[in-house]
């Protein structure tokens, strides 16, 4: 580029700057839907009951009335897919581990180790385990709502440290995507994955941990806000 070029592109008029419109909300209220059922109110239902749709997912829904596919999206088959499988090599592992007695291509899950090392690439496999699932989602909501779960009752699988544990919070998640919320919590409550995470595990009878018991009332049931919904009796 010369300078006569140069001096030609800086007295190019400036791009107007579109302007900013926030976004409108929609208020649907809980009366049932009367509207059009056509491709974009398919697409637009997808888009929020699964991760995205195929184009096959979009023709299938299309040729169902509103009621039949929101009946198909909740009809949720809770047969347990197979579990994650040992994707990765013995490397670092230390000798004598019962991780090593597990082959490439065996699952892992019935077999503890409380090797760092193996825990990693464990957890390694178990989150490209998921992610295969949810690439490969069925035509229900099951998994857009078992993410909506685990961000709900939240885990971190690096402090958890057994991978085991982190799995089995998630079978846990993933056979009561659509049950009763009340049995949900019960269970949670008792899952070793969340005792490890929130504490439960430092309980006794001269010292009991509140950790959990304040994260189970402001975050997974009752929330602080209002009156507020719980005190500090309660806690104890």
């Amino acid at each position: 580029m010369d300078r006569r070029d140069f001096l030609a592109l800086r007295k190019q008029p400036k791009t107007t700057p579109v302007a900013h419109t926030d976004a409108v909300r929609t208020w649907s209220g809980i009366n049932p839907y009367t509207g059009p059922w056509t491709k974009t109110e398919v697409i637009h239902l997808l888009k929020r009951t699964m991760f995205g749709a195929k184009i096959s997912d979009v023709n299938y829904f299309s040729g169902l009335t509103l009621d039949q596919a929101v009946d198909e999206l909740l009809q949720i088959d809770n047969t347990p897919p197979p579990p994650p499988l040992k994707s990765y090599n013995n490397n670092d592992i230390a000798t004598g581990d019962p991780d090593l007695t597990i082959a490439e291509g065996q699952t892992w899950v019935n077999t503890i180790t409380y090797d760092g090392t193996a825990n990693f690439k464990r957890r390694r496999s178990f989150k490209a385990w998921w992610t295969g699932l949810i690439l490969n989602q069925d035509r229900t909501v099951r998994e857009k709502m078992l993410l909506f779960w685990h961000n709900h009752f939240a885990t971190q699988s690096n402090e958890i440290d057994l991978a085991i544990w982190s799995y089995n919070h998630h079978k846990l998640l993933r056979q009561n995507v659509v049950g009763n919320f009340k049995d949900l919590v019960k269970q949670v409550t008792l899952d070793v994955a969340m005792l490890r995470y929130l504490n439960g595990y430092l309980n006794n009878k001269t010292a009991p941990d509140e950790n959990y018991s304040r994260e189970l009332q402001e975050l997974f049931t009752l929330g602080k806000e209002n009156n507020p919904n719980y005190n500090e009796q309660d806690v104890k």
